[in-house]
């Protein structure tokens, strides 16, 4: 159906791919691949991959809407309330948006003691991140932001954010096969210098990896088919999408110019998401549609020659379909 997403994979971009079409209440799925270069194993449609960063939307940004759509919380609430060492006012919309002033990333698990305990760990991120802070709201897309989302989630609930988003899926009869702690065989992903080896059934990025797997900026793991089942329930509550309008996507993409990773021709008024690892999804509200992509295109290594641009150029191929 999508040659080209098989072409990449003898051009070595990834090993495999998956992909889904929510359209109505019809889905369409499609997969090709194996679990990693050396492997003569084929993925299937229920294979989940590593997320990335599409935890950030799938997880942490949802169950703060809920919070805002109950008013249990509010956007411009200041964050010191949940951090003693917080000094300059930033509130929970400017985690969310992005525009806190953080910088994009940090490697803590150079900076932290590795012998230290996982409760430690994240008490020494978080007084390294609020050392890091400045002034200038730029937007700024930072993996900090949501670090800092998923501790005070936990400080909400008095529960580790895998529960906590088990519960958050319970509560809201969403359809969620996504976890953070993946049973089955997932495909490899890039090298790891901490592990001394490829990660499988184990998140990629090392900082979420470093705080036990489970963060608000990485972790999860999904099929292509659930990310777009879960999203189609997602945004048939009564209070996602009002909550959403509001607060102006905060915390998700919106396709900008002709040229973006969602497609040439993508509707400004849709959203979604990129994820490191090669992942991606899209909303399209005017078109009743969902699509998600998924691949491990960061294996063997994410400096393979253009990567970026390669797979900028199979999403773009992807949400321009006419099955999307």
């Amino acid at each position: 159906m999508f040659e080209f997403l098989d072409k990449n994979i003898t051009s070595g971009l990834y090993s495999a791919y998956q992909y889904a079409f929510l359209k109505g209440s019809f889905i369409s799925c499609g997969c090709g691949g194996t679990f990693d270069f050396d492997s003569s194993e084929k993925i299937n449609y229920s294979t989940q991959f590593d997320l990335a960063s599409l935890t950030k939307a799938i997880a942490a940004v949802p169950i703060f809407y809920s919070l805002f759509a109950s008013k249990e919380l509010l956007p411009d609430e200041k964050i010191f309330r949940f951090f003693s060492g917080a000094g300059r006012e930033i509130t929970l919309y400017e985690l969310l948006s992005h525009t806190s002033g953080f910088p994009a990333w940090l490697p803590f698990y150079e900076l932290v003691p590795a012998e230290k305990s996982a409760k430690e760990r994240k008490k020494e991120v978080e007084k390294i991140i609020f050392e890091h802070q400045t002034s200038d709201k730029t937007k700024c897309y930072s993996d900090l932001n949501y670090l800092l989302l998923g501790f005070i989630l936990e400080r909400i609930f008095h529960q580790p954010l895998d529960v906590i988003f088990k519960d958050f899926c319970r509560s809201n009869d969403l359809y969620s096969r996504l976890t953070y702690h993946p049973a089955r065989r997932t495909p490899k992903t890039a090298f790891s210098k901490l592990r001394n080896d490829f990660p499988e059934k184990t998140v990629e990025d090392e900082n979420c990896w470093f705080l036990g797997g489970i963060t608000g900026h990485a972790g999860l793991f999904g099929s292509a088919a659930e990310v777009v089942e879960y999203f189609d329930g997602l945004i048939k509550t009564d209070w996602f999408m009002p909550t959403a309008e509001r607060l102006g996507f905060a915390g998700f993409d919106r396709p900008e110019g002709n040229d973006s990773n969602y497609g040439k021709s993508a509707d400004p008024d849709s959203f979604g998401h990129l994820g490191f690892t090669g992942t991606a999804f899209m909303i399209d509200p005017g078109k009743n549609a969902i699509a998600a992509l998924l691949t491990n295109s960061t294996h063997p290594t994410p400096d393979k020659p253009e990567r970026k641009e390669r797979i900028k150029k199979a999403r773009q191929k992807f949400f321009d379909s006419p099955d999307f």
